[in-house]
């Protein structure tokens, strides 16, 4: 049985709206690497793939996101530098999203918000849209702005 959701949004003019539909869960292992990069080549398509490869090639590590209170794991993978010093509040250098290439460290914020491809709308960190065009390879470039 197909139960259907009704959302309402209210908008200003100038505003912009994404809306991500989410496929249903599947049964994939998100608690593994292997199992999460799946889960997000089945939301976002081989865009994630080809981003995640080329961060492999330049050395970053991928890892899966702690699961939250209330028992669930967000959609993503968190990459860190293994030529970096992290703390306990900054774990990864860049996170991989079904849609998305983000960074949140301060200091790498400033070096690829001026990237070709940045959006630096949400202010706590730069995204990089898979979707757009080259924005692959955007994203790509910016991670290899930051890599050490």
């Amino acid at each position: 049985m197909s139960t259907t959701q009704t959302i309402t949004i209210e908008a200003v003019p100038g505003t912009e709206i994404r809306i991500r539909l989410v496929p249903p869960a599947t049964s994939l292992n998100i608690s593994t690497v292997d199992g999460m990069l799946g889960e997000l080549v089945r939301r976002g398509g081989g865009r994630i793939r080809e981003a995640a490869d080329g961060l492999i090639q330049m050395g970053y590590v991928p890892d899966v996101p702690d699961v939250r209170k209330g028992g669930q794991r967000q959609a993503y993978l968190g990459w860190s530098d293994p030529a970096r010093a992290y703390d306990a509040r900054a774990k990864f250098t860049l996170y991989l999203e079904p849609g998305t290439v983000s960074f949140g460290l301060a200091t790498d914020r400033r070096v690829v918000s001026g990237l070709p491809g940045a959006d630096t709308t949400p202010e706590s960190y730069v995204a990089f849209r898979l979707t757009q065009p080259d924005g692959v390879a955007h994203a790509l470039a910016a991670a290899r702005a930051v890599k050490r």
